[in-house]
């Protein structure tokens, strides 16, 4: 992560040097994002840079551990359902918070160039999941509860479940990221998706003599 003398900045003085690097990282790529162009943006020396950060992976890391500190305390504050009568809307709604919380700061971008861009062999890879299991805990005690409750199968493993949902969600993402534009309505093919996904989600995880009515 970031070096103390970055952080010990000026809030603005943070925020400004984040959000160029999120913008450049969405819009170019992890390895296409050039630190000459980079520190061209920002408009600093090459020696400032590595007087804040290590290297540009550290720089990429501080843009989404920002993010990811900021969706984590949101779901802390959403919490986990507190009974079995709210626990489908409740588990949506989960859903629904970490997809306006990428959207209003700006981090479809860079959701979409890491779905893209960053495969399980990249450099990085092993270090974005690392950076996730906080909020894959979330979801998992999500999970764990629903089966304490008789709502989840419990014929596959937190893990299981937690993978397959994963996975079905990547696949669902990726069509409607292709087609999503900043500040713009969604496509109809997008809010079809969407609620297939919650439906699709929803029948994964139930235990099979469950109907999905959502």
């Amino acid at each position: 992560m970031a070096l103390n003398r970055f952080l010990n900045l000026p809030q603005e003085d943070r925020d400004r040097v984040l959000e160029i690097a999120k913008v450049q990282f969405g819009r170019l790529g992890y390895d296409a994002t050039s630190l000459n162009l980079l520190l061209k943006e920002l408009d600093i020396s090459k020696g400032q840079f590595y007087y804040w950060f290590e290297d540009k992976a550290d720089l990429f890391f501080t843009v989404m551990q920002e993010g990811l500190d900021a969706l984590g305390q949101r779901l802390k504050e959403h919490g986990q359902p507190t009974s079995e009568f709210d626990y489908w809307p409740h588990m949506r709604q989960t859903r629904l918070i970490t997809e306006r919380f990428w959207d209003d700061h700006g981090f479809v971008e860079i959701g979409r160039m890491v779905s893209q861009h960053i495969p399980p062999h990249h450099s990085i890879y092993e270090r974005l999941v690392a950076c996730s299991t906080p909020l894959q805990n979330h979801f998992s005690e999500g999970i764990r509860l629903g089966q304490n409750w008789g709502l989840v199968r419990t014929d596959l493993s937190v893990e299981t479940l937690l993978k397959l949902t994963d996975g079905v969600s990547d696949a669902f993402y990726a069509p409607m990221l292709d087609s999503y534009t900043k500040g713009q309505p969604l496509a109809k093919e997008t809010l079809v998706l969407h609620e297939l996904l919650g439906r699709t989600l929803r029948s994964i995880l139930q235990p099979v003599d469950h109907e999905v009515d959502e």
